[in-house]
């Protein structure tokens, strides 16, 4: 690993480290499609049962998302202060901490599926897909939650292409298997669900491999030295993980916790809103890229004492945002029917589909605004913050998802008009912060540990 170089701000600068790891996004959403297109062609049971249940292992492993964001901002700012050592030194801890993560999130996920999460489902089907593919999954958290502590290095130093070449393995065997598990094919046996879980989890298993020889031969000597992040050290990680760790649980667990709502309206309107999933996740593709490469850069120009240059770093992340939007989500309004006829035939279906993808369109549109918002007050180390202002918006989300499925049921689409309350809470909540933000006092935490 070369000596670290200034950050470079220019469109094409910010496109060679977003443009990696959107590409790697949109591999794992190509994965989603596939899995729900396999398991909507075996049963509705199927799609909706392994549905919950991946939305389930979603949500613990947000425990590991966060922890990975806060060492991607240390690493980010250590690289800002050219302090190689020490930058090693907290994937090295990383590494430890994710192998760790991982086998608690495996104990503690095997301990809600022995009959907790599945007595929530009422259809008996439904609940016997996702005992089963759930209790498979569960077996991914150790090598995901460390192939999260890579992928946070790789974005830290800005070296992203790592993270689309693991993405491009993990999603050719996940597609492979899917079709040779679920469907039968290459003269197989099928085994249904069970096939896209098994898929999934050799997939996760074999990038991990992949992420950890690339880490190899591009730092030879990560290794070399045994050495530790000190217990001052330590307690900047912990001051940043875990108001991350819980701001990433508490955004899945309320998501997974509509789709529970959902199903108590009914088996259709569940179905709808598992394939809604898929196409708002689309927008994850240019979202993740940006606002990884948001706090990367935030963290980093702080490092190199280049506060100036954040106002204009963050203009130009907002239109690279909101143009990625529109490249990739313009068919939910443009031709919804369309896309919306490969998933349903029937009349009722196709409306439902076609109403929701709308409602879906907006709701991405405001998000273009409010994720970044968010991911330059996490970049600046004022994690708390952010945590804050994610729980006042889970809090309205769940409030409005409850009242529109138990309280007083409506149309699928109407439901979904909760992503609007949510992401509007969180944009302006953080447009608020950061306008009367003193812009040269920033990162306490770090700054904090780092006198220490």
């Amino acid at each position: 690993m070369k000596k670290a170089e200034a950050l470079q701000t220019g469109y094409r600068d910010l496109l060679r480290m977003a443009l990696p790891i959107s590409a790697g996004t949109a591999l794992q959403f190509l994965v989603l499609l596939t899995d729900n297109f396999f398991l909507a062609r075996h049963s509705e049971a199927a799609i909706n049962g392994a549905g919950n249940a991946g939305l389930v292992y979603m949500t613990l492993e947000m425990l590991a998302v966060g922890s990975s964001a806060a060492l991607q901002i240390i690493i980010a700012r250590r690289i800002g202060e050219n302090n190689r050592p020490e930058a090693l030194r907290t994937l090295r801890t990383g590494l430890l901490i994710h192998l760790g993560l991982g086998m608690f999130l495996f104990a503690l996920g095997s301990s809600l599926n022995q009959g907790l999460l599945g007595s929530t489902i009422q259809n008996p089907s439904i609940r016997a897909v996702f005992e089963s593919y759930f209790g498979i999954r569960l077996l991914g958290f150790v090598p995901f939650s460390m192939l999260l502590a890579l992928n946070a290095f790789y974005t830290g130093t800005t070296k992203t292409r790592p993270i689309l070449i693991v993405a491009a393995v993990t999603g050719v065997i996940n597609i492979v298997l899917d079709a040779a598990w679920v469907e039968g094919w290459f003269w197989t046996e099928p085994i249904g669900a069970m096939g896209a879980a098994w898929a999934s989890l050799v997939a996760e298993s074999s990038g991990c491999l992949v992420s950890c020889f690339i880490l190899v031969r591009i730092v030879p000597d990560l290794f070399k030295s045994q050495a530790l992040l000190a217990r001052a050290k330590m307690k900047v990680w912990w001051e940043l993980a875990y108001p991350l760790m819980g701001q990433s649980l508490i955004t899945i667990a309320t998501w997974t916790a509509f789709f529970f709502f959902v199903e108590k309206v009914g088996s259709l309107e569940l179905k709808v809103s598992h394939i809604t999933r898929n196409f708002f996740m689309l927008a994850f593709i240019t979202a993740q890229g940006i606002q990884q490469t948001t706090r990367t850069y935030v963290s980093g120009l702080i490092g190199e004492r280049r506060i100036f240059e954040l106002k204009t770093v963050l203009k130009r992340l907002l239109l690279l945002n909101g143009g990625g939007m529109l490249l990739l989500c313009h068919g939910y309004i443009l031709y919804p029917k369309l896309l919306s006829r490969a998933f349903f035939n029937d009349a009722v279906g196709l409306e439902a589909m076609q109403k929701t993808l709308f409602v879906v369109f907006v709701g991405v549109s405001i998000y273009t605004f409010s994720g970044i918002m968010l991911s330059t007050i996490q970049g600046m180390g004022k994690a708390k913050r952010a945590f804050r202002i994610e729980l006042i918006a889970v809090t309205a989300y769940i409030a409005f998802a409850a009242a529109l499925t138990l309280i007083w049921p409506q149309p699928i689409w109407i439901i979904w008009l909760v992503e609007w309350v949510y992401f509007s809470s969180i944009g302006l909540g953080s447009w608020l912060y950061l306008k009367n933000l003193n812009w040269n006092d920033l990162s306490p935490e770090i700054n904090k540990a780092d006198a220490s």
